[in-house]
């Protein structure tokens, strides 16, 4: 999944860097961020990196917690979550890691909430959740990133109940990807299920943004340029065709 998205990025007119544990790095704009989580088709989420130091004592995380700008990414009175992962490092201890940058955002942002700890299976919790960051602590350096995604992206928007063994629309996308389908002949899916793998189907024939039908966490950022923003989202609804070039059919015998 990291080659796809690599490859989607390139097609988004950016630069990723090497295939990471996990990720693809890559340095744009704001305007880049938003287009990334709005296009990017098997990406499950975009974090920013907003620090890195190396640390190996509590008083030392609280010093250099206090001198990042959390106020770019929380506004006051905003509600935290914090995912802290401490691996190989003296500071190894996540809930004391977590209370000192809690305390450190509290001391920037006047009157943030920390909503608890983050856990894997928030991931897929639906409605609009606190600011995420993630803390992780690696051979006693710690690399802070904020959540630009919000919900998952493989959230969509477009789906209002979830059936049995439901597929990630990301998986969807990257099989389809990984076949080099592009919309360009028919398609057939006579065991659909949900219907995941023709419905991403439809959205790359039509050339519709995944994203087009949901919003972003780094749209509710105090230093959001909401009207670039605006602006793209506009353009990739107009750039959206009527309908798909072939036909495209589905099929389960479970109505």
């Amino acid at each position: 999944m990291e080659a796809l998205a690599s490859s989607e990025l390139r097609a988004l007119g950016m630069q990723p860097g090497a295939v990471g544990e996990g990720g693809v790095p890559f340095a744009t704009t704001d305007a880049g961020l938003f287009a990334a989580n709005l296009w990017l088709r098997t990406a499950s989420r975009v974090v920013v990196r907003v620090a890195e130091f190396r640390t190996t004592a509590f008083h030392e995380l609280e010093r250099f917690s206090r001198g990042v700008e959390w106020e770019r990414f929380v506004a006051r009175g905003g509600a935290i979550r914090l995912r802290v992962t401490c691996r190989k490092s003296r500071l190894y201890h996540s809930d004391g890691v977590a209370q000192r940058v809690a305390g450190a955002i509290a001391k920037r942002v006047p009157g943030v909430t920390l909503a608890g700890a983050a856990h894997e299976e928030d991931d897929d919790a639906a409605g609009e959740p606190p600011q995420l960051f993630l803390v992780r602590f690696l051979h006693d350096v710690c690399t802070i990133s904020a959540d630009s995604s919000g919900e998952l992206l493989h959230r969509r928007g477009y789906r209002l109940a979830t059936a049995k063994a439901p597929l990630r629309e990301t998986l969807a996308a990257g099989v389809l990807m990984a076949m080099g389908w592009e919309g360009q002949e028919p398609l057939l899916d006579p065991m659909c299920g949900a219907g995941t793998i023709p419905i991403e189907a439809a959205l790359i024939a039509r050339g519709i943004a995944p994203g087009l039908a949901r919003a972003f966490a780094c749209e509710r950022w105090p230093s959001a340029p909401v009207a670039a923003f605006d602006a793209l989202r506009a353009g990739a609804r107009a750039a959206s065709l009527p309908r798909a070039r072939v036909p495209i059919l589905a099929s389960d015998r479970d109505a």
